[in-house]
């Protein structure tokens, strides 16, 4: 069975998109499969399109927490250095930071995260299981304490997290600016106190069909989703559909008001970007406040990762652009990272827009041109 979504809805203006068209689209095909379902009478009745996309963000975290812990132990971080082409442990990874990843439960008690001081961007996410983030804590100045509603909190000053799931992960992001000794340093002393309780997390399962169905509504809804309301604290937060595309197009996002994000998946003329042409961005002066800086990555559109080049150039920053005198950055894509601020493509791709402590009015929208 094949799905149909209304032209005219996919056309509308990226800028209006929101509640109100995401809720147009789930009428306008999870209806009819849903009566399809009901009809066929071989499948079960939470077998649904809309139930799987709630389900995916559940799917893509118990995913990586699985493939996390055949390589390390729970309750402890591991960092990645300088990310490049081979990590795949998140897609859409930013490159010049130092990620630190720790996937834990607090089943039994809670745990207790105590962090270094750092003079440069530092931020530690914690996610539950269904991608809720219930803070983001930016150059934490006292020990982080992740609970269970119900737990008891031990005495002392802490930032306390309460989650809605036993398990989660905790992401740290340290900008490197031709510092990565120091940088990994200051890791060593990112630990955890317990964190050590159960692991197990169930998954609803789905048929095939309905699987391949959800699928494609997820991936027509990435390119008209806000990514400013793709991420929220607490379930409910957010459009269901717009956390399942959020999750689809870069897992371990953060809510807008610590990193905001602007897409780039075609050029004006409204093509994929491709690995043969080139392309010129400005990305506007203002996006951050201070403490904050401004990043664009790109990554292959087949695997959502960093593309090997022989420069090694996945990226440009605040630290790594020349700007330009009105404050703006002009950046150049092109097969072999030639140009004014220049990241090497040479494949189908698209890239990310980032802004870290985030100017809350900035306009995150930039136009790619094709030369």
């Amino acid at each position: 069975m094949g799905l149909a979504v209304d032209n005219a809805l996919l056309a509308m203006d990226r800028s209006e998109w929101g509640y109100k068209g995401m809720n147009i689209i789930i009428k306008s095909f999870c209806v009819a499969l849903i009566m399809s379902f009901a009809t066929a009478g071989a499948v079960q009745a939470a077998d649904t399109v809309e139930e799987y996309i709630r389900e995916f963000p559940n799917q893509e975290q118990v995913k990586m927490m699985h493939a996390w812990l055949e390589k390390n132990e729970k309750g402890t971080f591991q960092f990645t250095g300088l990310v490049d082409p081979t990590d795949s442990t998140v897609v859409t990874p930013q490159a010049t930071v130092n990620y630190g990843y720790n996937w834990f439960s607090v089943s039994d008690d809670p745990a207790i995260v105590k962090t270094p001081k750092y003079d440069k961007f530092f931020s530690v996410s914690i996610f539950d299981m269904k991608h809720n983030v219930p803070a983001v804590i930016v150059n934490p100045d006292k020990p982080i304490l992740i609970k269970r509603p119900g737990q008891k909190v031990p005495d002392g000053d802490f930032h306390v997290v309460s989650l809605e799931t036993d398990q989660g992960v905790i992401l740290t992001r340290m900008v490197v600016v031709d510092n990565l000794k120091e940088v990994m340093g200051l890791s060593k002393k990112i630990v955890m106190e317990g964190g050590r309780g159960s692991m197990v997390r169930n998954v609803q399962r789905f048929s095939a069909e309905t699987e391949k169905n959800a699928l494609s509504v997820i991936d027509a809804i990435v390119s008209y989703a806000n990514p400013d309301v793709a991420f929220g604290e607490v379930s409910g937060d957010v459009s269901f559909l717009n956390l399942a595309a959020g999750v689809k197009l870069g897992q371990l996002g953060t809510p807008a008001d610590t990193v905001r994000y602007g897409i780039m998946l075609t050029d004006n003329k409204g093509q994929a970007l491709n690995g043969k042409d080139t392309y010129v961005v400005t990305v506007p002066a203002g996006l951050h406040l201070k403490g904050g800086y401004y990043s664009v990555t790109l990554y292959g559109a087949d695997n959502q990762l960093l593309i090997p080049n022989d420069k090694k150039i996945y990226d440009r920053t605040t630290f790594s652009s020349k700007a330009n005198v009105d404050g703006s950055y002009t950046l150049t894509f092109s097969p072999d990272g030639e140009g004014i601020n220049g990241i090497p493509t040479g494949k189908a791709f698209y890239g990310v827009l980032r802004a870290y402590v985030p100017n809350p009015d900035a306009n995150m929208k930039v136009k790619v041109v094709r030369q």
